[in-house]
């Protein structure tokens, strides 16, 4: 009995040390720096990537993104699932490169899953109204219609300006 446990205790021990030793080197940045890798995967648009025939991003893997994002007081649509959000200080009301990524993946779900989207905001009439206009411009630039889109004003208890974008069930 005890020389079987040493024989179980030694593997254990030797499949550890090959994790330890095979981690030794990898960071938190290497892991970011594959992410980073894969969303830029998805978002090319060489011909020979179209010519293949792959599944871009799911509208639930946009969702689970979501919901690693540390947002406070997200509250979840009723009517949908939540695919983007973007939370604006009052002096910095302009899309980044990473929200028009975002924008991009949410697009290419869309082509290929058709479904509605809302884009919901605390301010939709003005001070974020040019940013909206952006965001639907991304969108159907992207080869989303214009008619899948519909716009819906939100009461938000962030201070901030926010934008949401929900995939419609």
């Amino acid at each position: 009995m005890i020389e079987t446990f040493l024989k179980l205790y030694k593997k254990y021990i030797l499949l550890i040390i090959i994790i330890l030793s095979s981690c030794e080197n990898k960071s938190i940045s290497n892991f970011d720096k594959n992410i980073d890798e894969l969303i830029d995967w998805s978002l090319l648009e060489e011909p020979k990537y179209q010519s293949m025939s792959y599944t871009p991003i799911s509208s639930n893997t946009l969702a689970e993104l979501m919901e690693l994002e540390e947002y406070t007081n997200l509250i979840q649509p009723k009517n949908g699932i939540l695919i983007g959000y973007f939370n604006f200080s009052s002096n910095k009301n302009i899309l980044t490169e990473e929200n028009k990524d975002l924008l991009i993946l949410i697009s290419k779900a869309q082509k290929y899953e058709n479904f509605n989207i809302l884009i919901q905001s605390n301010d939709i009439k003005s001070n974020l109204r040019n940013v909206i206009d952006e965001i639907k411009n991304i969108l159907v630039s992207n080869g989303i219609n214009n008619n899948k889109i519909s716009l819906a004003s939100i009461d938000d208890i962030n201070e901030d300006f926010v934008i949401k974008i929900i995939k419609l069930f």
